[in-house]
């Protein structure tokens, strides 16, 4: 008899404001749900249509380079407790998302750039075509009330001005 695996937690990884409340979440529910790791997801069109794609390993270090990044923004490194497992794999992320996952038991996480309709892009995606529970974080309330460019650039400024320990 195989050993019955452990539920999933996959989340959709960007460098937003949501998702990065995404990233932060999907730790705390781990942690809720006493799983060790969960599966951070960044993928990547492929713009190959099927032939080699000789610059497909320059995108991948990309894509988890910028899982590594939205830990560190949002944890200053690995969270405690949890470990990170990044994954960059080619295709579209909803459709990567739902695949990854196999369980009912599992969840996906992905934040939105929309607040009112999140229903729609990656995650109305993952809610119509998942057999778990996927959970939609949208950006925050401050983002509906304009500068969000303003706001990003300094973020993204204050990030960079962030010493890590080495």
């Amino acid at each position: 008899m195989a050993a019955e695996r452990s539920p999933r937690i996959v989340v959709g990884v960007s460098t937003s404001l949501a998702g990065l409340a995404a990233l932060r979440l999907a730790v705390e529910e781990a942690r809720r749900r006493g799983i060790g790791h969960i599966a951070a997801m960044r993928s990547w069109p492929d713009a190959s249509r099927g032939r080699s794609a000789p610059w497909a390993a320059d995108v991948i270090r990309i894509c988890l380079k910028t899982v590594d990044a939205a830990a560190t923004a949002v944890f200053g490194g690995t969270p405690m407790g949890v470990g990170i497992e990044a994954l960059a794999p080619r295709g579209r992320p909803g459709p990567e998302l739902v695949r990854f996952v196999t369980d009912e038991r599992d969840m996906i996480i992905v934040g939105t750039r929309r607040r009112y309709l999140p229903g729609n892009g990656v995650g109305g995606y993952c809610a119509r075509h998942a057999p778990c529970p996927v959970v939609i974080v949208p950006p925050p309330s401050m983002i509906g009330r304009g500068h969000t460019h303003r706001l990003t650039r300094s973020l993204r400024r204050d990030l960079d001005n962030v010493e890590t320990p080495q």
